[in-house]
């Protein structure tokens, strides 16, 4: 390529070469099991009824909401409208820069629900949704890592945070979801990207789908 560019070679020899083909083997989506342990642990090794109902509110968030780390310790009470349902992603704190709003399932609704009523009994004031333990704070990047670090200790299941966003829009997709709705649900400003997040389906997901056929 430099030789063709300095004109030492008349003709680029890779010029009929083609880019090799990524190929995505790896399965980031969490399976059902691995969110039943960590809910579990959750259950079994909380230390106060504050972390418990913090613990279950963000795995909620994280499973029904897909977001990113940045947008998740970010929420602010005033992100959160319990009566419509309904959660906003502020453009200053997404990656994207662009406000975007998700539907809550009712089983976040009710986790929230009993975590900001447990956070109120404790007499925290802060703004932002997720708390520090020990301080009326925000839960940080800091605290975050050490909660991501106890869990999978306790839960037995190896994570991180962004699995949740892969296991979320893989959820979609099983159940038929339009992949332009999964990438306004992202926050994705390109289809090729959220493709990316639902490369985890297993041919075995596929099966329903094939028996549906009739002809």
């Amino acid at each position: 390529m430099i030789c063709h560019y300095h004109k030492l070679l008349g003709e680029n020899p890779l010029k009929k070469i083609k880019p090799p083909q990524l190929v995505y083997e790896d399965l980031r989506a969490l399976e059902d099991r691995d969110i039943r342990k960590i809910l579990a642990a959750i259950n079994l090794h909380s230390v106060s009824s504050l972390t418990l109902r913090r613990g279950m509110a963000m795995v909620s968030l994280l499973l029904f909401c897909g977001l990113r780390l940045g947008e998740f310790i970010s929420l602010e009470i005033r992100d959160i409208d319990l009566d419509k349902q309904l959660l906003t992603v502020r453009g200053e704190t997404s990656k994207s820069q662009k406000t975007r709003y998700i539907p809550m399932h009712p089983t976040l609704v009710l986790h929230i629900r009993e975590y900001l009523k447990e956070r109120n009994k404790q007499g925290y004031k802060t703004e932002f949704l997720l708390v520090s333990s020990k301080r009326d704070e925000r839960l940080g990047r800091h605290g975050l890592k050490h909660w991501v670090k106890r869990l999978n200790a306790s839960s037995g299941v190896k994570f991180h945070l962004h699995r949740f966003r892969h296991t979320f829009a893989c959820n979609l997709a099983k159940q038929d979801v339009n992949v332009f709705k999964i990438q306004k649900f992202l926050g994705h400003t390109s289809l090729a990207m959220t493709m990316t997040y639902v490369r985890s389906i297993k041919t075995e997901d596929l099966q329903e789908d094939i028996n549906k056929l009739s002809f």
